[in-house]
């Protein structure tokens, strides 16, 4: 008899305990609201320029026709907030924003992160590239010259804030009603032959410091820079041997015009300007490597 009540106080202690230990399945559901990524924006170092109607003569009043002397602009990711206070603050980047939007048409910024991803590059002289991230509406830098930024090169914006119950992403997608959302934003520095073709336009045209000449001060030099870019875009099979022959060629012409003053001092010969503040030469290797890199992927 005691036997048995010792038996069963066991079996009721092994019960409890496994009670305790169980997880909480019932009653005690939580909601998760994925974050929502939006789709990557493609940007690049240089644009093309143009000017889209004549000018007025300074002297003669008289409409000139346009020129292309702006053959190429640099890229600049811009970002535009639209504001940054916390209550419905970075509109033109949230969900919040859109015409079906949460209760009330209100959400609360709680926080805004902004990651810089840089891939590794190696040439005579080092471009930085620093790997960069912050929080905080107030610290997230809006705008970004391009110019010098290595090809892969990615920035993510993410945004996190809160609603009162709502489904951010429709009937048709995964998230139910919740308070928690984010939003995340993807850049990334690409690299083809309009964008190199633009680069080398640009560092023709672009003053080297004071020295007075381009960072490519050779016409002789952008002139077979650019018969080389015009050709490479032709190619109908890029996997044909002699395309690649003509990408090493270009890479080889840009390696060996690359003038690396001492001091600071302006160069003495021509070719392309390739110091730690302007590493117009290194630019042109990182853009023309990517796209090698790229063309030889199956």
């Amino acid at each position: 008899m005691c036997r048995c009540g010792h038996v069963r106080l066991a079996i009721y202690i092994l019960a409890i305990m496994v009670l305790i230990s169980a997880p909480a399945t019932v009653g005690a559901a939580k909601v998760i609201s994925q974050p929502i990524y939006q789709k990557p924006v493609v940007i690049y170092s240089a644009y093309h320029g143009s000017v889209c109607d004549g000018q007025y003569d300074a002297d003669s009043l008289k409409l000139r026709q346009p020129t292309d002397v702006f053959r190429a602009v640099p890229g600049v990711l811009a970002i535009d907030p639209g504001g940054i206070t916390p209550l419905n603050g970075w509109p033109n980047f949230v969900s919040a924003a859109k015409p079906v939007g949460p209760p009330g048409g209100l959400w609360t910024v709680v926080n805004v992160a902004m990651r810089k991803v840089v891939p590794r590059y190696i040439c005579t002289t080092p471009i930085l590239g620093v790997p960069y991230y912050v929080q905080g509406s107030e610290n997230i830098r809006l705008w970004w010259p391009l110019m010098y930024e290595i090809p892969g090169t990615e920035w993510r914006l993410t945004i996190s804030y809160k609603t009162l119950p709502w489904d951010d992403d429709g009937p048709t997608g995964p998230n139910l009603a919740a308070t928690t959302h984010q939003d995340v934003w993807t850049w990334k520095l690409d690299a083809n032959f309009d964008s190199l073709r633009n680069l080398v336009d640009l560092f023709y045209r672009l003053p080297f410091g004071s020295c007075e000449v381009p960072m490519i001060s050779s016409k002789a030099i952008y002139d077979v820079l650019t018969n080389y870019l015009v050709r490479l875009q032709q190619y109908p099979d890029r996997s044909d041997p002699q395309f690649t022959s003509d990408l090493f060629d270009f890479i080889m012409l840009v390696e060996e015009s690359c003038l690396m003053p001492i001091n600071g001092a302006c160069p003495t010969r021509a070719g392309i300007c390739n110091t730690y503040e302007n590493p117009a030469g290194c630019r042109l290797l990182a853009e023309a490597e990517y796209i090698l890199m790229q063309t030889s992927q199956p």
